[in-house]
């Protein structure tokens, strides 16, 4: 068993609590403590399906992800997470909640099927993430997975990000709303983290700085505790009116962006010679609010500009945020000088990357797809530069001019970016604003000191992770719910539809899933009893019972696979069957999934049972992907040649009109809330009354209508137990079982009921 962990770094337990947990985790640290590389380093190790995604277009192409919006398809504004009481003044107010975003989502089978298989999710720069939008994250996740019970629908969350660093961005009139439904506007304020808060662990070690005296001042800023003598030793620095030699190497640090590009463009202006202009190359999908370089960088010889990006070669002649001066300019070459070296450096062109997630069709794990590219050189003019825009920098020299500091710790930041104290040229006073932190930032900080031992937690925590997760592996309700809604829809278009003469087929497998999971659910009580002991015998016995049921279960599962790889061939040979086809191929990965999870489950008791820990590495040697290449090469090579796009049911979608329209099955709950009977909802939407059922009976699977509302309790109860009787949800046996005086309408609304169960 793994042993309890003892004197760890905070990084590694950070490591350990995403691996071997489900716990939210809130890693935060001063500047300079290594976080960018702590979840650089996790990427590549983690065995989670993980992505990573941050509030801003430039954070996340830094961060090497996605932003929050483009993947949960999230629109810009305010986020109530209910609709506003009659006292809330909402006149002119433009904002949205669970019900307008679900009515207008229009999310594709790629970013849906992202969604129900992610296990981790990263959120970088935490400190510019509002609380209503975690809470919009949260709605979403709970409503793609069909998971309301468990916070960001059973997702675990990894915040990264320095709380004392800026803040979210909030008007007035937004807060006027918001404040009745959250305490600040803080990501830990999220209703999502109520009852789930994340462990709080922060990196310590400070790499940037290595005077203690600075590093007291830096850490009496953070935490809101500025004494006599900190005031007294930034005095020492302030210079009014200091105007540097353009030798000396100075940036300035500043509050708004106009001010940085006035004293660049100034100090440009100034120098004598020719401009040289070098423009980026951007390839694809890169969109212009996420350039992370200038798109017409303009540079003289004598310029100082600022590297943007560590240097590649790994010889360390610079690194993002070194200050260099430019010694040698023609139209394509740029040679620069760092400070403080005498070397000359020939600065070579960096790509960043634009990239979306998808899910690989044959691992079905989450990867990423380059979907544009910005080519530029990592320079920009460094005279000056916001503070807001230095963050993750590091100078060695700097002018702090923060006169009209407009958030709170803005000093803190700035000054974090320094190596030294001697560095710093203070030129404006400074406000108790921006020396002061917000004090929300600073309660929430404390509860590192209130929760429980890491130590403590982690052993707790893992042994509950391992146990569901082994419990989630043999849980075929997923898939049986999936399964019931495919067999379900080939009662649609029954006479138009080529899917019809195939419904037969779906039927059978539907039997044989049905008989797999009863055996599947007896297997589930025996790892209910195993895992009440944690003992170095019991994980043996439940490692051992765990690999025969792995070895009963998965030969079938891949029997069901290949016959539903077997249906794609004869379908292809079939007209207009593409999104039947789409449909099928999207099922077969559901029942690999399966699949994966045992495998995964027994690998991860078996390193547990020997003290290890299992990485993305171990990982790949799990499964037979060799054998699985050829299968789903050939479901996706069409007749023609053609390749099989998942898209396809999205791309229709996309040609509607910008304005979606609302979905209907959402207008017959709205009139079913209201009290109307389906004959009368029928009658005023002009539509059959079948149709009118058929809405009925998704909402009663999804559990949103109560079925007792439409049928006697007596009737309902009698159904469910034919269901269950004759292990089909078949109407026609149904109703051959229970007689005439049960009608197809109460027959599918008793099997919707009982698809609602988790049967």
């Amino acid at each position: 068993m793994l042993n309890e962990s003892e004197n760890i770094q905070p990084a590694q337990m950070a490591a350990k609590f995403i691996n071997l947990t489900a716990r939210h985790i809130f890693l935060t640290g001063k500047a300079g403590t290594g976080k960018t590389t702590f979840l650089r380093n996790l990427i590549s190790l983690t065995h989670k399906k993980a992505v990573i995604v941050a509030p801003t277009g430039i954070a996340a192409i830094n961060a090497s992800g996605v932003t929050i919006h483009s993947l949960f398809q999230l629109p810009f504004g305010m986020y109530l997470p209910r609709n506003p009481t009659a006292e809330l003044d909402t006149a002119n107010q433009h904002y949205n909640t669970p019900k307008s975003i679900i009515r207008h989502l229009n999310m594709n089978a790629t970013k849906r099927r992202i969604l129900l298989d992610l296990e981790l999710l990263i959120i970088d720069e935490v400190s510019m993430l509002r609380a209503d939008l975690l809470d919009a994250i949260d709605m979403i996740l709970r409503y793609i997975r069909k998971n309301n019970t468990s916070s960001f629908g059973g997702v675990q969350v990894l915040f990264i990000g320095d709380l004392h660093q800026l803040p979210p961005v909030v008007k007035q009139d937004e807060w006027s709303l918001l404040n009745s439904y959250y305490k600040s506007i803080y990501f830990f304020d999220a209703l999502a983290l109520v009852q789930e808060p994340p462990v709080y662990i922060e990196l310590e070690k400070i790499y940037r700085q290595e005077d203690e005296v600075f590093i007291n001042l830096l850490n009496n800023l953070r935490n809101n505790e500025v004494t006599p003598q900190d005031v007294a030793l930034l005095q020492q620095y302030y210079r009014a009116n200091f105007k540097p030699n353009l030798s000396d190497n100075y940036i300035t640090l500043t509050t708004h962006n106009q001010k940085a590009d006035a004293l660049n463009k100034s100090s440009l202006t100034a120098l004598q010679g020719k401009s040289y202009f070098f423009r980026a190359t951007i390839d694809k999908e890169f969109p212009e609010s996420a350039y992370p370089a200038e798109k017409s960088l303009e540079l003289k010889v004598g310029a100082q500009v600022m590297f943007m990006k560590n240097d590649p070669t790994g010889e360390q002649r610079f690194f993002n945020g070194k200050i260099a001066e430019v010694v040698s300019l023609n139209d394509e070459i740029i040679k620069v000088k760092a400070d403080g070296s005498v070397q000359t450096i020939v600065i070579e062109k960096y790509v960043w990357k634009n990239i979306r997630y998808h899910t690989n069709k044959v691992s079905n794990e989450i990867e990423e797809q380059v979907i544009g590219t910005f080519t530029q050189f990592p320079l920009k003019l460094a005279w000056a530069i916001t503070v807001h825009k230095s963050q993750g920098l590091t100078f060695d020299k700097a002018i702090v001019d923060l006169g009209d500091a407009f958030a709170p710790g803005q000093i803190y930041v700035a000054l974090s970016r320094l190596r030294t104290l001697e560095g710093l040229i203070l030129t404006s006073q400074l406000s108790g604003r921006a020396i002061r932190q917000d004090p929300n930032v600073s309660y929430f900080a404390k509860t590192k000191e209130q929760q429980e031992n890491l130590d403590q937690q982690i052993k707790k925590e893992s042994d509950a992770f391992l146990k569901n997760y082994l419990l989630q592996s043999f849980d075929f309700r997923t898939l049986d719910n999936y399964v019931f809604e495919h067999v379900f829809s080939y009662t649609k278009d029954e006479k138009r539809s080529t899917k019809q003469k195939h419904l037969p087929w779906a039927s059978m497998l539907q039997q044989e899933l049905i008989a797999l999971k009863a055996n599947a659910d007896k297997f589930l009580k025996q790892i209910e009893r195993l895992s009440q002991v944690n003992t170095t015998e019991n994980l043996a016995m439940r490692l051992e019972r765990t690999t025969a049921a792995e070895n009963y279960f998965n030969p079938q599962l891949e029997k069901l696979s290949d016959s539903i790889f077997e249906l794609i061939e004869v379908v292809k040979t079939e007209k207009q069957t593409k999104e039947y086809l789409v449909e099928l191929v999207e099922m077969e990965a559901m029942f690999y999934e399966q699949f994966k999870k045992m495998r995964k489950a027994k690998a991860m008791l078996a390193a547990n049972l020997n003290g290890e820990e299992l990485t993305k590495e171990n990982m790949a040697g799990l499964y037979n992907e060799a054998k699985r290449v050829e299968k789903i090469q050939k479901a996706y090579r069409m007749p023609n040649n053609e390749e099989l796009s998942p898209k396809t049911k999205a791309a229709k979608k996309e040609k509607e009109p910008k304005i979606p329209k609302e979905d209907t099955k959402e207008i017959t709950l709205g009139l079913l809330k209201e009290g109307k009977t389906p004959e009368q909802i029928a009658k005023e939407r002009k539509m059959t009354l079948g149709t009118i059922e058929g809405h009925m009976a998704y909402f009663i699977a999804k559990q949103e209508l109560n079925p007792k509302l439409f049928m006697a309790e007596k009737k309902l109860t009698a159904m469910l137990a034919a269901i269950n009787q004759l292990k089909s949800i078949k109407l026609n046996d149904l109703r051959d079982h229970l007689g005439k005086g049960y009608s197809y309408s109460e027959i599918k609304i008793g099997v919707a009921a009982y698809l609602a169960e988790g049967n």
